[in-house]
């Protein structure tokens, strides 16, 4: 599970395993593809490869 803010409603939410969609790796990092709880599609890259976060989009 990990933080999203969703870019479809706006709110932060824990995304559970039960809704993510698929993951790949890229050039970039991993993408993680999932269904927000307002049912809009995200993604979210991470991985060694992916730009750095801020510790407040980090996993709680």
């Amino acid at each position: 599970m990990f933080a999203h803010t969703c870019t479809s409603c706006g709110d932060r939410f824990v995304i559970f395993e039960s809704q993510v969609l698929s993951v790949a790796n890229t050039e970039s990092g991993i993408l993680v593809t999932f269904t927000c709880w307002c049912d809009a599609p995200q993604s979210q890259l991470t991985g060694r490869a992916a730009p750095a976060r801020s510790a407040s989009a980090l996993a709680a």
